[in-house]
């Protein structure tokens, strides 16, 4: 009996054909729970070629497994190969070497922030007046302060650091809802700017509550207080 696949390996597989072409197959590979990820095109003659995506090694930190949260950046880089390969003419190698040249950079390289937060703003604000409103209610400002520290520090060099400096500037209250949700954007906005183009290093930690804190007794008691008074 055929195992069948889980929905993001589905959808992946779907959306890669509607980007790329029907000849366009993706798949993890090697042996153990955390897979490599492989991407084979079949040509008009029938041949195939596959390459690896991302680092070869496990142990490379920007070494990308074959999971839910990397499809979104296993879909862009499949892309970006197909382009070059429609018009440049290239086979799936060069064209992949060529990709990779374009995105080669540490942490900031060429990838441009501003840009980049322009993309997500239109990602969160594509369902009309409604999002554009949420947009500068919550987003804005936490976005705007966290492109200051990944384009003016050169020691943000990952995305734990980044939080962790948006914190010691901006953080408010531990465990107040406003850091919460602070914290909670600038996560979404990093995880984002992995699934075009950033390295891996730029991702937050999945578990966001070092940043957030707990609150204090005396905020507790504080907000009890509060609760009270309006009760």
């Amino acid at each position: 009996m055929v195992e069948k696949s889980a929905k993001w390996i589905t959808s992946l597989r779907e959306n890669i054909r509607k980007e790329c072409g029907d000849g366009w197959m993706v798949r993890g590979i090697g042996n153990g729970h955390v897979q490599k990820v492989q991407l084979t095109v079949r040509y008009e003659n029938g041949k195939r070629a596959s390459i690896v995506l991302g680092p070869k090694a496990k142990s490379d930190p920007d070494f990308i497994p074959w999971v839910g949260t990397s499809a979104g950046w296993i879909l862009n880089i499949s892309a970006d190969i197909s382009s070059i390969m429609s018009s440049q003419g290239k086979n799936l190698s060069e064209a992949y070497e060529l990709v990779k040249q374009n995105k080669e950079s540490a942490f900031y390289g060429k990838l441009d922030w501003e840009k980049l937060s322009v993309k997500f703003k239109l990602h969160k604000t594509s369902n009309g007046n409604k999002s554009a409103r949420v947009w500068n209610r919550n987003y804005r400002t936490t976005i705007d302060r966290t492109l200051i520290i990944l384009t003016s520090e050169p020691q943000a060099s990952n995305g734990y650091t980044v939080l962790k400096t948006l914190v010691e500037r901006h953080g408010g209250e531990p465990g107040s809802a406003s850091r919460r949700l602070r914290i909670q954007y600038a996560a979404e906005f990093l995880r984002f700017a992995f699934k075009n183009g950033a390295n891996k290093s730029c991702l937050p930690p999945e578990d966001l509550s070092y940043f957030i804190g707990e609150k204090t007794s005396i905020n507790k008691q504080k907000d009890n207080a509060s609760n009270s008074d309006h009760s």
